[in-house]
């Protein structure tokens, strides 16, 4: 189906639906500087298999979506709570099932803390409770880890060199994400390269991503535990036991925090949804979803 685009918050977000809008309704929230292609299709094509209608959208600054001047116009995980919100409401979704991936996992605890009528239920994938005060040493706290430091060495040693072609760029993504992943299973360099490609060649300005680092930083809370812990929404938090960027204690405390959450361990995973736990997850989305009905 061809893009979709919806008007809203000074922005206009580019979506994609998939199966029928009678389905099950199901919005899939991706990370930091990531468009919404990094939710595979494959992924989505099984979902709606299982009987859900799927949407995924670029955040602000990313794919297809607008980008902004974030020094004229700054925004915060508010901000792109408001965008799901539009994103909802522009499919007539008084309320959905929604999966955030990493920083879509904060938009989705942000939607629990201020729009949870609209939610019946949360996946929160490799995600953090914390935001602000996130450093060049990542997001951290007293009880939760920050970033591994070999991964942090390495992420500065690419900032030394930018790519310079779009080439380049694509095998610098593919980098990025390798050293994200685990040791579950084998890194995928060709699907990764597809991906990689279509977000390259798509996007507006790739540069403007990187705004989301000051998105994060600029939010309040700097740790929504207390909070969550009041929250009432169904939720399943997954969590790879390899992750590097945010470690496995994040995904953790999460679960222990959300009442009557369930934590799904991604045994030797990175910051990452590999394939070889794919049809098990979307079982246990499935199951939430029917805990919810």
């Amino acid at each position: 189906m061809p893009d979709q685009m919806v008007e809203a918050n000074g922005v206009v977000i580019r979506t994609e639906l998939f199966g029928d809008s009678q389905g099950v309704p199901l919005l899939l929230i991706m990370g930091a500087t990531a468009p919404g292609v990094y939710w595979p299709e494959r992924f989505i094509e099984k979902l709606v298999d299982r009987g859900c209608f799927v949407v995924r959208y670029d955040n602000r600054d990313t794919g297809k979506t607008t980008c902004v001047d974030y020094t004229d116009h700054p925004y915060t995980l508010d901000d792109m709570a408001r965008d799901a919100v539009a994103v909802m409401d522009a499919y007539g979704m008084d309320q959905a099932h929604v999966a955030g991936a990493s920083m879509g996992g904060m938009i989705l605890q942000t939607l629990m803390l201020q729009h949870e009528s609209r939610l019946k239920s949360a996946t929160i994938i490799m995600s953090s409770p914390l935001s602000a005060g996130a450093t060049e040493e990542g997001l951290s706290a007293a009880d939760l880890p920050g970033p591994d430091p070999a991964w942090m060495e390495k992420s500065m040693s690419l900032l030394t060199s930018p790519p310079a072609s779009r080439e380049e760029m694509i095998d610098r993504k593919i980098e990025q994400f390798r050293m994200l992943s685990g040791s579950a299973e084998e890194f995928d360099a060709v699907a990764q390269r597809e991906i990689a490609t279509v977000e390259v060649d798509q996007a507006t300005d790739l540069s403007a991503a990187m705004n989301h680092t000051l998105a994060i930083n600029n939010s309040s809370p700097s740790d929504r535990r207390p909070m969550l812990s009041e929250t009432h929404t169904p939720t399943l938090v997954v969590h790879g036991t390899e992750d590097p960027i945010l470690p496995y204690p994040h995904g953790v405390s999460l679960a222990e925090v959300i009442p009557g959450s369930e934590l799904m361990a991604l045994d030797k995973a990175g910051h990452e949804m590999p394939r070889c736990f794919e049809d098990e997850l979307i079982d246990r989305m499935i199951k939430l979803q029917n805990r919810e009905s």
